[in-house]
């Protein structure tokens, strides 16, 4: 993957949106995507010899209504989400279905429905940054251990200089915060959701608009290597706050359509859902997180769609959320006559699959067609080879940013530009 560059004169279509409109009503499901040549084995295996289980016995407990949807109606083209998280992904899609968030690697959140010039906002994030065996590891502050305490000895310890060199923050300090400058910044990055496993210097823009930026954040790393709440957390076993993760800067855009309304369907009923939970599963805990990120920015003249999001974390574990779906959510929509959407959520994008009254005339279908269930593996997924690679390319570049932090970097570069 290409290190983040400087924003072109053109910026290509996010390639992860399909021109699509989306019913108010939708049935999220994550985790039910299997991948397709698991799927095709099994099917070419149904009845033989020793075959102990079809597929209806593999995916027993889905509810009669997706079911019936299977049946009655052909697989919708699998969504991939790209080098996005999944969520990520799938939300961009929902409120930007026409693509016209243009962007050249990562969509512009801190530009979402923002009056502001172009690459003059965006989010930074309080986090851990460590280096493993399959990259940068960027941990996001949900899962840190963070006291009141902590994040205000964090702030403490950046807030000075960012404000040296033009930032504001736009609100409170806090795990995720705005951050607006005068000064444009050209530079796209991952959110905190998308960057994991990726390599120094996919996050570390080397352009030269960005060197006064890279020299800012890394002296906010030696900041935050020494200072002392960093040292009591490392005694205490916890990950060091070492970064302040810049992300979601780029073109101002307008969502088409608003942030959906996101209910918790679970063993305990349906909820909703407008925190973030330990009981939450993954999908769910991110889709509200996004929603809670960007709320206050509704689109005008745009009424929010409903998302039921299912307790499902994949087959081979319980299906029971499925009974509280049928029941409390699928019914009541079928006997008001409403359309509503599923949407069949895997590892690295999605289906979709539409239920309306004209499914009701196809009464004779009552066969599932699995292949809405597939899921196509992603072109260039590394070998052990790449991973070993990527690991040493890793230490070599972990070395290099030890190299700037010491200050052994960026005299050299200026001293090559000042020779005739």
């Amino acid at each position: 993957m290409p290190a983040p560059r400087a924003a072109r004169t053109h910026c290509s279509v996010n390639k992860t949106v399909s021109n699509t409109h989306h019913a108010p009503l939708r049935v999220l499901v994550p985790n039910i995507l299997v991948p397709e040549a698991a799927l095709a084995r099994l099917q070419r295996s149904q009845g033989a010899r020793g075959q102990s289980q079809s597929p209806s016995q593999i995916f027993q407990g889905l509810p009669t209504g997706l079911l019936q949807v299977m049946a009655r109606s052909q697989p919708d083209v699998h969504q991939p989400s790209g080098q996005l998280d999944r969520v990520e992904a799938w939300l961009l899609n929902s409120l930007d279905p026409n693509g016209l968030a243009k962007f050249d690697q990562y969509p512009a959140w801190a530009m979402f429905n923002a009056q502001a010039p172009d690459f003059t906002r965006f989010f930074a994030s309080v986090g851990n940054l460590e280096l493993n065996r399959d990259g940068v590891q960027f941990t996001p502050p949900e899962v840190l251990q963070i006291s009141q305490a902590d994040l205000a000895a964090f702030w403490s310890v950046v807030q000075g200089e960012l404000e040296a060199q033009g930032w504001r923050l736009d609100g409170p300090p806090g795990f995720h915060t705005a951050l607006s400058n005068n000064t444009p910044l050209p530079m796209e990055q991952a959110s905190p959701w998308s960057v994991q496993g990726i390599r120094l210097t996919d996050y570390l823009p080397m352009d030269d608009d960005c060197a006064a930026w890279r020299r800012m954040w890394l002296n906010l790393q030696v900041e935050l290597h020494n200072a002392p709440f960093n040292q009591v957390r490392e005694q205490r076993g916890l990950k060091p706050l070492n970064a302040l993760w810049f992300w979601g800067g780029g073109r101002s855009w307008q969502a088409a359509e608003a942030l959906p309304t996101v209910k918790s369907v679970g063993l305990d009923g349906v909820f909703d859902a407008v925190k973030i939970t330990d009981a939450g599963g993954e999908a769910l805990n991110r889709i509200v997180f996004w929603t809670q990120l960007l709320k206050g920015t509704r689109t005008p003249d745009a009424q929010p769609s409903t998302v039921y999001v299912v307790d499902f974390d994949g087959w081979g574990g319980s299906t029971a959320a499925f009974n509280i779906l049928e029941a409390e959510v699928l019914e009541p929509m079928r006997l008001a006559g409403l359309a509503f959407d599923w949407t069949l959520m895997g590892q690295h994008g999605w289906r979709t699959a539409r239920s309306g009254w004209t499914q009701r005339l196809k009464f004779w279908q009552r066969q599932p067609n699995w292949l809405h269930l597939a899921e196509p593996e992603p072109d260039g997924l590394p070998t052990e080879d790449d991973l070993q690679a990527a690991y040493q390319r890793g230490q070599q570049e972990q070395d290099q940013l030890n190299a700037m932090l010491l200050g052994e970097f960026e005299p050299q570069a200026d001293a090559r530009k000042a020779r005739p």
